[in-house]
């Protein structure tokens, strides 16, 4: 809805502007600064210094340091490389340093060159000004830095498409001093411009550069195809490498290894593996590694996990090859409002058509999708179904679980009914009048609106259904909150603020139910949100005018809180402060209804009362870090007290295993796997090195939710299978179980003595997740007994628990492996090992109640036959049986 009173206070503050306006003055520089930075393709990197100060700087002082992958100050671990400057910069000029093999563009502007280590510095290394730097000590005053001492990021330091990574990065204008802190969290946004990559034009001057518009295409190099949907490219565009195929969905292939050809038109799951794979193959055959192709990316650039969102086109030959993976029936369409182009839409939807009518796919007759890739997510995952589905034919929307009245071809997904109204879609089902029909109706519209009230300010009535919101303006009732109440009227807007003024009002139910406020950030604010309570979190109040209007930042930017009673302090930060969203003159306000909705902290609870509580529950919790693993641009932190374990996704705190940290966001599941994402401010370090707690023993009948982010320990288990997602299948007295991990920690088909790891959840199943090599000590069956502090009788006992189970075939591989690893004998050696395998495992066989002793006595009998012949044949000292 238009505002015309916004448009007016607009114009008019424009006409002020033009009477005052004066030139910008510059303002000067507190140091030397980094005003460049270029990390382009082969050897294109580039480093602009700016001296903005007033007076001359000496350079001789001053040396740029790169720690390369992560090294940090501390002598010795990793690499620093440094270059050392010279001659003087002047005030107002610029001084480039370039690799010497760097595009001409590049070394046109350059003042020194090189090709030493300190040159080839890439996206993910940290790099630092000091003055009066001492190399040995890698200590000097910070007087400018580009990223983070001490942290590997992966590819670069990555926020918004802003990265370190494949781009030339420019100082913001405003920015008139260096980064001095090295190792707080890095977010390039705050300070810098991204350029596109290989971008050279700026280099050698310094002026104000405005931020680029994202383009509609872009070119890339495929580096893999992911999935049917998915591929990834060899350089990142705005910051990822991953790009989802926008407008289509392809069925899923995370959920199992493999799938069962008798099992694909009966079971849902093989079902939807099988098309998976299918599709999967068929992109492969459109796109090899290293083809081109043109990315045509949508208006919304990347989706909630950073993938570009983009139709692919091959440049060889123009192919759309998100439009041949419908036409060939390896995808269903999948159209979110907002749509974009109808001809888009249409052409993609009459691809879906015919894929249907001449079953090709996923349609086929004979091996027919049983589910749809959204309908086995809603199932599999366990979210049910959320979207709203409109009809592009009738202009009428179902409720979610009802998708299926509406054809393929005509679907458009709404993620709320809100915007389904909003877009000019009818319900087509009855129901009763919604408050979002009567704030989309044209102004002046009579309505009928029903809801809880959730605030009163005078004569405003502040109600909300599970739609919208909207302000009732009368004086015929002395409704409360928490009543729902109807009303019957015009809809006119008051400076903006749009309301139902009326006398036809009447409280339907008293005291029914006060509504939870809806958690936002500043950004969010807006006319979507306007008559709702809401909910903000970590706001800092920064000042008030003399309207009771306070100036207030949260994570994600500033907004206005409007408090007549004074409930604020400037210069306090908030855990939490709750109100109802109103507008006026130009501005969206949130309005806190009382004391109460002001929370300036929040208490300490366990870690196992957060596991309990509801989820979305805002908690705060403390505990010691037993595992942090990097991934997607955060640190997943696995976090256990006295009482329970959980993850805390967050920003890199700098904390190590054994470290003792807080932090305070919501409840929430990431694929069933129960985590906090505390903000920046809400995650914190309390005390360093405080010990890390034991590993708790388990068996993998004991995988469950109540050790889930837990420390644990398995004993005696033998590895069996791997996947592609490096998910080891292993077996251990109890059962099997999973081991995830990425870097190929274990090996199938060896024996550990213990595996040490964090339970986690994902893909439906219960994992341990080894955090280093010395999580995983290999079997060894012979080590304790060759230094003195295990008894063959010991080893003849684990030998018959691991046949127990493992089966006399691999136990037999296992100690053939390990005699013949340091048994040497006189005569042929491999001979007298065969020999004693084969007699124990002859008595494992014939073990039973009455024979289990004489058998066992036989197992060690071989035992200390092949090691005296090893003493024998080398001369060692006979160590004897100590349990002779």
């Amino acid at each position: 809805m238009k505002r015309a009173f916004s448009l007016l206070l607009s114009f008019l503050v424009g006409l002020s502007m033009l009477a005052i306006a004066n030139p910008v003055q510059a303002e000067t520089n507190s140091s030397l600064i980094f005003s460049e930075y270029v990390e382009g393709s082969g050897y294109n990197k580039a480093i602009e210094l700016y001296n903005g100060t007033g007076e001359p700087i000496d350079l001789s002082d001053y040396t740029v340091v790169s720690f390369t992958n992560g090294a940090s100050q501390d002598p010795g671990d990793g690499y620093a490389n440094e270059l050392n400057l010279s001659g003087t910069l002047e005030d107002g000029e610029v001084y480039v340093i370039a690799h010497s093999d760097a595009d001409q563009a590049i070394l046109d502007q350059a003042d020194v060159t090189g090709s030493s280590y300190f040159y080839e510095f890439n996206g993910d290394d940290a790099v630092v000004l000091f003055q009066n730097y001492d190399e040995s000590t890698r200590q000097g005053t910070v007087v400018d830095s580009i990223g983070k001492v001490g942290e590997d990021p992966g590819d670069g330091w990555t926020e918004n498409a802003t990265s370190t990574k494949d781009s030339t990065l420019v100082r913001k204008e405003t920015v008139l001093a260096g980064d001095t802190d090295v190792t707080d969290a890095y977010d390039p946004t705050d300070e810098w411009i991204a350029l596109p990559k290989d971008t050279f034009s700026n280099l050698g001057k310094y002026e104000s550069v405005q931020p680029p518009e994202p383009k509609d295409e872009y070119t890339a190099t495929v580096e893999r195809v992911v999935d049917g949907d998915t591929i990834k490219i060899e350089s990142s565009i705005l910051g990822a490498d991953t790009v989802r195929y926008l407008n289509i969905d392809t069925p899923e292939t995370y959920h199992m290894d493999s799938y069962d050809s008798s099992l694909i038109t009966t079971n849902p799951n093989h079902s939807q593996k099988y098309h998976g794979v299918q599709a999967t193959e068929h992109l492969q055959t459109l796109l090899q590694p290293g083809d081109e192709v043109t990315l045509d990316v949508s208006e919304e650039v990347t989706d909630d996990y950073g993938r570009l969102l983009a139709e692919v086109i091959r440049t060889s030959d123009g192919l759309n090859t998100n439009l041949n993976m419908v036409e060939k029936g390896y995808a269903v369409t999948y159209f979110i409002a907002p749509i974009g182009s109808e001809e888009t839409y249409q052409m993609y939807q009459q691809a879906a058509k015919t894929a249907q009518a001449n079953n090709f796919g996923i349609w086929s007759e004979e091996t027919p999708l049983l589910e749809l890739p959204f309908e086995f997510r809603a199932r599999y995952d366990q979210k049910g179904y959320s979207k709203y589905v409109g009809n592009s034919e009738t202009n009428q929307y179902v409720r979610p679980a009802n998708w299926e009245q509406v054809p393929v071809e005509n679907r458009i997904f709404f993620w709320t009914e809100q915007e389904a109204i909003q877009a000019g879609y009818e319900p087509a089902f009855e129901r009763g009048n919604k408050i979002a029909d009567a704030r989309y109706a044209p102004e002046g519209s009579n309505v009928a609106v029903q809801g809880t009230v959730i605030a009163k300010d005078d004569k405003n009535y502040y109600i909300q259904d599970d739609t919208a919101g909207i302000v009732v303006r009368t004086d015929a009732v002395n409704a409360s909150i928490g009543d729902v109440i109807r009303a019957s009227g015009n809809t006119e807007e008051y400076y903006g603020l749009l309301q139902v003024v009326t006398d036809d009002v009447t409280i339907v139910e008293e005291n029914a139910r006060e509504l939870e406020p809806k958690l936002i950030d500043a950004n969010d604010l807006g006319e979507s949100l306007e008559s709702q309570l809401v909910s903000l979190q970590t706001v800092s109040v920064e000042s008030v005018d003399k309207y009771n209007d306070f100036q207030a930042n949260d994570e994600s930017g500033s907004f206005v809180i409007n408090s007549d009673e004074n409930l604020l302090e400037v210069g306090t930060t908030y855990d939490t402060i709750t109100g109802y969203v109103t507008y006026s003159f130009g501005q969206y306000k949130v309005v806190p209804r009382s004391a109460d909705d002001i929370v300036k902290d929040i208490p300490a609870v366990s870690i196992q009362e957060a596991r309990e509580s509801t989820i979305g529950s805002r908690v705060n919790i403390e505990g010691i870090v037993t595992a942090a693993f990097p991934t997607g641009g955060k640190i997943n932190y696995y976090v256990q007290d006295e009482t329970a374990g959980i993850v805390v996704r967050a920003e890199d705190l700098g904390a190590n295993v054994g470290d003792r940290i807080q932090a305070k966001a919501v409840t929430e599941e990431y694929f069933d796997l129960l985590q906090l994402q505390p903000s920046e401010q809400n995650a914190t370090i309390i005390e360093k090195d405080v010990g890390v707690p034991q590993a708790k023993p388990i068996t993998s009948n004991e995988f469950s939710e109540e050790l889930e982010g837990q420390l644990v320990k398995i004993n005696l288990a033998k590895v069996t299978d791997v996947d592609a997602f490096h998910n080891y299948t292993a077996q251990d007295e109890q059962g099997s179980f999973v081991i995830d991990s990425d870097n190929d920690l274990v090996e199938v088909d060896k024996v550990y003595e213990s595996i040490t790891g964090v339970l986690t959840y994902n893909y439906d199943e219960y994992k341990i997740m080894p955090r280093s090599a010395e999580d995983v000590v290999a079997l060894n069956l012979f080590e304790d007994h060759l230094d003195g502090s295990m008894t063959l009788e010991d080893v003849a006992t684990q030998l018959v628990e691991l046949e127990a189970m493992f089966g006399s075939d691999k136990v037999g591989k296992l100690l053939d492996e390990q005699l013949s690893s340091f048994i040497t004998t006189n005569g042929n050696t491999s001979q007298h090992i065969d020999s004693t395998v084969h007699h124990i495992l002859k008595s494992m066989q014939k073990m039973n109640n009455d024979k289990e002793e004489k058998e066992m006595k036989k197992i060690e009998h071989e035992l200390e036959k092949i090691m005296k012949k090893d003493e024998k044949s080398n001369g060692k000292k006979d160590k004897g049986n100590k349990a002779a």
